[in-house]
């Protein structure tokens, strides 16, 4: 075991010193509405987390104040005004996505309250922030990645891209890989689109299967990724489907794709099937057995966000706001769940994982590098 988990496991072992504190810890997640699969995942990730690793050697512990943004930017502003202004958190983890993450950063700003959203990947979320702080990889890289394997890995010259044009997160995805692939020399020869909440695809897909495209990238959300699967295979499309971190990120994709489902592959952060740490290892053990359902890579990043915020407090004050975030926002060779990764300025440094679908649950493929 690396220092960085070990000094944590000292204190949950030796017990609380008397310099210990219990510091307070704001929740933002999507635990109602459309992203709910989402925010249920995250933070289930910080609970398991916390009864494995309750607290750090200095045997301080995090108390969690919970707030549902039902999947909303308005909601999301509201929850971060009152953490921020009534109960006077240290830190707040959360609430995922980058639309909600952007309603809630001018007052993180403001405040100087540390925001871990963890998973939000949009690039606005990080850039020239300096109390936010992403533990996933940022849209351009995400987007990138996924074209670099579409070429180089699936042969593909020829894509076609559907996706949300409500959607930040979709947008930036979007633009990322079409840059990409036509610098590879490929060349993107239909793009379709659609907003959240649509439920019938065929009119998109009819297209995109007239066009013959090598490969289809779908970089959204998981409700609607399903339904586009399910779709896809009735209208007997074959050629390849890569999305992003989004497409399955919640087991309601693989409920409702099922068969369909088989064979997507998605960017993302961590694969269970890849070498894990001792404490990934209880980590899963425990998540699987009270969950009773697969291990999201949200439910990963949100527990190394509760880790690297336990390691920050060792050497910050509780009220000392300012030095928790520089901890937070820089570490060489963090070790967490899902393993080594570095963090600059707020900017996670890691390795894009691919995962396939496969017998109805996310199989480790490859990792790439550099894009």
């Amino acid at each position: 075991m690396k220092k960085i988990l070990a000094s944590l496991f000292v204190g949950a072992i030796l017990g609380a010193p008397l310099c210990a504190d219990e510091i307070k810890a704001g929740v933002v997640m999507p635990l109602s509405g459309s992203l709910a699969g989402f925010g249920q995942a995250g933070f289930r990730g910080l609970e398991v987390m916390q009864s494995l690793v309750p607290q750090n050697a200095k045997g301080d512990s995090l108390k969690f104040i919970v707030l549902d943004n039902k999947s909303e930017k308005i909601e999301s502003a509201n929850a971060i005004r009152k953490l921020t202004a009534t109960d006077k958190v240290s830190v707040v983890f959360g609430p995922l996505i980058t639309t909600n993450t952007l309603a809630m950063i001018k007052t993180v700003e403001d405040s100087q309250t540390p925001l871990i959203p963890a998973v939000a990947t949009g690039d606005r979320v990080t850039k020239g922030k300096k109390f936010v702080t992403r533990i996933a990889f940022a849209d351009s890289f995400q987007g990138t990645a996924g074209a670099s394997f579409s070429f180089s890995e699936l042969g593909a010259r020829r894509a076609a891209i559907l996706f949300d044009s409500s959607s930040d997160y979709s947008i930036g995805l979007t633009h990322a890989f079409e840059k990409q692939f036509k610098k590879l020399g490929g060349k993107v020869i239909i793009k379709s689109e659609f907003k959240a909440g649509n439920k019938d695809f065929k009119a998109q897909l009819s297209s995109i299967k007239a066009a013959n495209p090598d490969v289809l990238f779908i970089p959204i959300y998981y409700n609607e990724a399903a339904l586009i699967m399910v779709q896809y295979k009735q209208l007997g499309l074959s050629m390849p489907v890569v999305g992003g971190d989004g497409v399955a990120g919640s087991d309601i994709f693989f409920d409702v794709a099922k068969d369909a489902g088989e064979g997507v592959i998605v960017t993302d952060y961590y694969s269970t099937n890849s070498e894990q740490t001792e404490l990934g290892k209880k980590f899963i053990k425990v998540y699987e057995e009270k969950y009773k359902e697969s291990v999201s890579s949200f439910s990963i990043m949100f527990a190394d966000a509760y880790l690297l915020v336990l390691k920050a407090l060792e050497t910050c004050d509780k009220d000392d706001r300012a030095c928790l975030n520089d901890k937070i926002r820089n570490q060489d060779s963090f070790e967490g769940v899902s393993g080594v990764f570095s963090l600059k300025n707020g900017e996670s440094l890691r390795n894009a994982v691919f995962n396939e679908v496969k017998n109805g649950k996310l199989v480790y493929r490859t990792t790439l590098t550099t894009p």
